[in-house]
């Protein structure tokens, strides 16, 4: 049986569960790729805001082993330079001498780059799956909800979108009705 013969007639509507999963999936993977392409369009000022924010968080948490003298000035007012040889000096640990790494400018792109191709096949994947309830396209919407957890600007918010797209497109009883398992 064919991929297309697999799949309801076209023009039917997908269950509820189904039709959350993508929306979910679409506009996790847009919100991905509105957040990630500054890094990729200038890796230098998002390695700028990385090391500010590294200051930031150093400087306002409860622990003073980490904290770095910025001369009495806010992390705003620092220059990029300046930002980025301060946040070096943030401590890691408490009784080790290990210091944070600003991660260079190809680094900050590649993982921009990474991130924006994940948050397209989210996004393209889920439209595709609420198009044609194709197999194939189902399997690529839980494929790229995975690495999202990893490379997605969303945080926590990715691993909630794991767990529901993996639901809903191959858990569910929709999804069971719609896919059934092939026999082998």
């Amino acid at each position: 049986m064919s991929d297309h013969e697999a799949s309801p007639a076209v023009g039917t509507r997908p269950p509820g569960i189904i039709r959350a999963a993508c929306i979910v999936l679409l506009i996790s993977g847009f919100g991905s790729v509105m957040l990630t392409v500054p890094g990729v369009i200038d890796p230098a000022g998002a390695r700028c805001t990385l090391a500010r924010r590294w200051l930031d968080e150093a400087n306002t948490d409860k622990k003073p082993w980490n904290n770095v003298d910025i001369g009495g000035r806010k992390t705003k007012d620092l220059t990029c330079p300046e930002a980025i040889r301060l946040a070096g000096q943030v401590r890691l640990h408490e009784k080790s001498a290990g210091t944070a790494t600003i991660p260079g400018n190809g680094v900050v792109r590649l993982q921009a780059v990474l991130a924006v191709v994940v948050g397209l096949g989210q996004a393209l994947s889920g439209s595709i799956v609420l198009r044609r309830l194709s197999r194939k396209a189902r399997t690529a919407a839980i494929a790229f909800s995975l690495p999202g957890i990893v490379l997605g600007p969303l945080g926590p918010v990715s691993l909630g979108v794991f767990v529901f797209v993996a639901y809903a497109l191959a858990v569910s009883p929709a999804s069971k009705a719609i896919w059934p398992r092939r026999p082998r």
